[in-house]
């Protein structure tokens, strides 16, 4: 295991506070991490929002698909009593908001995007977000969606990538290791031969989740190159007492 393992805030630090929102945001900079995983989809009047799920009922007041909602509509439901009553109130940020939270508490925090819509005009308003926050070269874009992978590497060939194992996606892209730079592995299904089979293509590996020390303990054994945790606030502190950060 490398000696600084590399902590990605996964929706902020969604076991403790509201996932996807700026509270979970501002907390996983406080505590630490190196970057923060978020997910973005595009509602009814083409606006680039921050939640995770295709409706908003599990994460708001509201119920419906995302992408039936304008910005408007979305920013008039709660997004933050679901988790505790302390938090009522919260709204939604948009992908601008977001940046701009993260990057105010520290400008070079590594982002990791995550596309859940998988409409063409959305990858290509979130690359153009990218672009014009000059932000390609601190980003990596991950998506269970091949194609719009394939389309991200067409449109900016520098961009980096992350996808996930042929097994874990609905529709199979045989190419998919050719242009890809990363890899994200279920922590239950990881192991040392399909890290090293990744290392050998030249794709780094991810693993998710890392939430306790049972969990910890697992992948420190497995030569990755970065964990994904809901719960950095104590995943961050456990590596240190290791001597891992």
């Amino acid at each position: 295991m490398k000696k600084n393992v590399t902590v990605i805030g996964h929706r902020g630090i969604a076991a403790a506070y509201p996932e996807n929102t700026l509270i979970s945001f501002e907390k996983a900079v406080e505590a630490g991490v190196d970057a923060i995983e978020f997910d973005v989809h595009m509602t009814r009047d083409e606006q680039l929002v921050v939640t995770h799920d295709p409706t908003v009922n599990r994460c708001s007041n509201g119920t419906g698909d995302v992408n039936s909602y304008t910005l408007n509509q979305l920013k008039a439901l709660d997004f933050g009593k679901w988790k505790s009553p302390e938090f009522a109130g919260t709204r939604i940020p948009t992908l601008d908001e977001t940046l701009d939270a993260i990057h105010a508490k520290r400008p070079e925090l590594f982002l990791l995007v995550e596309l859940k819509d998988d409409r063409e005009a959305c990858t290509r308003m979130v690359l153009d977000v990218l672009r014009r926050r000059n932000l390609l070269g601190n980003s990596l874009v991950l998506s269970f969606h091949s194609r719009q992978l394939k389309l991200l590497r067409e449109l900016e060939p520098g961009i980096r990538l992350q996808g996930f194992p042929h097994r874990y996606l609905k529709i199979p892209c045989p190419e998919l290791y050719d242009f890809i730079d990363k890899v994200c592995i279920w922590n239950h299904e990881a192991s040392a031969a399909e890290v090293e089979e990744f290392h050998k293509r030249g794709i780094e590996v991810d693993v998710y989740p890392v939430d306790d020390e049972l969990q910890l303990e697992k992948v420190l054994a497995l030569d990755i190159d970065s964990i994904t945790t809901n719960a950095a606030h104590t995943m961050i502190p456990l590596l240190e007492k290791r001597g891992l950060r």
